[in-house]
């Protein structure tokens, strides 16, 4: 009675309903919404996306292995972290290739590199990460670049994964050189 007809059906709405919570954001747990989007990769047949995917997911489950090691399981701060290391090997990526003309790999490291932002909080302004910095650098007394280690700490802690790393460093950097 209608067999393929309405497995296909039952498909495409499991899809859409997955599709739908991926973009509300929910489930809230990011390695199950990694999970959702691979599947979605596999049934778009969308290739460059999928290879993002399958990559994030391999170094998740190695960081899992590392982690299993030491009796811990893995969490959401420990994916995000993955997720920002391996964004931050895109960018190196991009201005290698970049730097040696090869646009064409250039442009798939973009490509991995907007998907792997994608799973991360939404980026601090550099206004924002000013004035963290500025408080930062309040809070620790600092006034010469031999403390930018104390000021970074503290600017880390209350960034966690929201802002790039070498901004910061400039932003402190900057803010003690000033001084």
């Amino acid at each position: 009675q209608g067999g393929p007809q309405r497995h296909l059906h039952s498909s495409v709405c499991c899809a859409a309903a997955a599709a739908a919570a991926v973009a509300a954001g929910g489930g809230g747990d990011l390695t199950a919404r990694i999970k959702e989007d691979m599947k979605a990769a596999m049934k778009a047949k969308d290739a460059p996306r999928l290879d993002a995917i399958r990559f994030l997911s391999a170094a998740i489950k190695q960081r899992e292995i590392e982690l299993r090691q030491s009796g811990t399981e893995v969490t959401d701060a420990e994916v995000l972290s993955v997720i920002q290391k391996m964004a931050k090997q895109r960018r190196d990526s991009i201005e290698q290739y970049k730097a040696g003309g090869r646009d064409d790999l250039a442009g798939k490291e973009e490509v991995e590199l907007q998907l792997l932002l994608s799973y991360l909080p939404a980026q601090l302004s550099r206004e924002e990460l000013g004035s963290i910095v500025a408080a930062a650098v309040a809070e620790a007394g600092a006034s010469s670049v031999k403390q930018m280690g104390q000021v970074m700490k503290l600017v880390t802690a209350q960034t966690a994964g929201r802002a790039d790393g070498k901004m910061v460093s400039e932003l402190v950097k900057a803010a003690l050189a000033g001084k």
